[in-house]
C-alpha cells in the first residue's frame, strides 16, 4: 500500500468509526420474547453522564410503548429461555473540559447447550463521540434511534 492509499484508509476509519450504526434481528418481536430487563453499566468518568435513571426509564418507557413486557425489577437471573436484556453502557472521560467516550446498545439473553454458556445478540446500537459536555442527550438519542431499529427490524 502506498502512502495515499494508508492515508485514504485512515481517513474512512476516521469518518465510519464514529459513526453511529443499529441492527435488531427480525425475530425479535413481542410474541417471541416473555420478558426484557433494562440493565445500566456506568463507566463514565467525571460528571459526563448524569441522567443515567432517566435514560433507563426512557429505555423502558420506549419498549413498553411496542408491547414489549418490561421487567423493572433488578436482574438477578434469566426467568425463562424467553426473557432477554437490553444493556445501556456509557463509557466516557472528560479531556480538555469536554466529554469523549462509547455508548453502546445490545439486547441479548443467555444460553447454555452442553455444559457451555454463551450470549446471543439479537440487537446492537452504539457509537462513538467526543467534544460534548456530557452524553445525557446523546444516551437519550441513541435510545431513541434504537426504538425505531426496534419498531421494524430490518436484519
Amino acid at each position: 500500500m502506498n502512502k495515499v492509499q494508508k492515508l485514504l484508509v485512515c481517513i474512512l476509519f476516521v469518518l465510519f468509526g464514529s459513526q453511529a450504526s443499529a441492527w435488531v434481528s427480525k425475530e425479535f418481536i413481542p410474541a417471541n420474547v416473555s420478558l426484557i430487563t433494562v440493565t445500566v453499566d456506568d463507566q463514565a468518568k467525571n460528571g459526563c453522564w448524569t441522567n443515567i435513571g432517566e435514560v433507563k426509564r426512557y429505555t423502558e418507557d420506549k419498549l413498553e410503548l411496542v408491547d414489549f413486557k418490561v421487567s423493572r425489577e433488578k436482574f438477578n437471573t434469566y426467568k425463562d429461555k424467553n426473557h432477554y436484556l437490553l444493556g445501556v453502557k456509557v463509557n466516557s472521560n472528560r479531556n480538555g473540559g469536554k466529554c469523549y467516550g462509547v455508548i453502546d446498545l445490545t439486547i441479548f439473553r443467555g444460553a447454555w447447550s452442553n455444559n457451555i454458556a454463551g450470549l446471543i445478540f439479537v440487537g446492537k446500537h452504539g457509537g462513538t463521540f467526543s467534544g460534548h459536555d456530557n452524553a445525557n442527550q446523546l444516551a437519550l438519542n441513541y435510545v431513541g434511534e434504537f426504538m425505531k431499529q426496534l419498531e421494524d427490524p430490518q436484519w
